[in-house]
């Protein structure tokens, strides 16, 4: 027994003596990093609870309106312009405006063109001569051309034939009367005016079958 007691001391520590490096890495005690110690040993912070605040009620501040007398401003007295008023004719119900041509086969649109110093012509429409067929012998219009204001009274209506295919103004199918009428003249009578427009049978183009033609004096 006491021989067995004293192996089993003996082997032990022969161990020790021959093996100290397993011991002492056994026996190691490994730092504890910063972060980790900081991990475990945070302070758990426990939210409060919301103290709820009654509004405080503000009333509105009332502000006197400041009243603003009016700047009152002198007008600036301007010059009145001077338009002169275009040339027109007034006849049967309607002033029409004229407009100067330098021929007779340019289109008078919604106005009434003025060839030489004598002839006037328009389309037989409702906002130009369409009222003419109304007028008679004595009836009277004005005219205002070139700042000087004119009357006339009706002498004659003379209605012409319209040959398309020679472009000329016939009587009983004969003569060729638009160079006389551009003058205002008939049958070696001299007038003051000619007025002239379509009548008759429309071609539906602008021209009809006839020429309605007023001769005028002044008065």
């Amino acid at each position: 027994m006491a021989k067995s007691l004293f192996l089993l001391l003996f082997s032990g520590l022969f161990g020790i003596i021959i093996a100290p490096d397993f011991l002492t890495a056994a026996d190691e005690v490994h730092p504890i990093s910063p972060e980790f110690n900081a991990v475990l040993t945070e302070e758990i912070i426990e939210e409060p609870e919301p103290v709820y605040e009654e509004p405080v009620y503000q009333a509105p501040v009332y502000e006197e309106p400041v009243y603003q007398a009016p700047v009152y401003e002198e007008p600036v007295y301007e010059e009145p312009v001077y338009v002169a008023p275009s040339n027109s004719i007034s006849i049967a119900g309607r002033k029409l405006d004229i407009v100067d041509v330098d021929s007779t086969a340019v289109d008078a649109g919604n106005h009434v063109n003025k060839y030489g110093e004598k002839f006037l012509y328009g389309h037989n429409s409702y906002n130009v001569f369409g009222a003419l067929v109304n007028l008679g012998v004595g009836n009277t219009f004005s005219m205002y051309y070139g700042g000087v204001s004119y009357n006339y009274r009706i002498s004659n209506i003379v209605i012409y034939e319209k040959d398309v295919a020679a472009g000329k103004l016939r009587l009983n199918g004969e003569g060729s009367y638009m160079y006389a009428v551009a003058h205002a003249r008939h049958s070696g009578v001299q007038y003051d005016l000619s007025i002239m427009t379509c009548y008759g049978t429309s071609f539906g183009n602008g021209d009809a079958s006839h020429r309605l033609v007023i001769f005028a004096n002044a008065i």
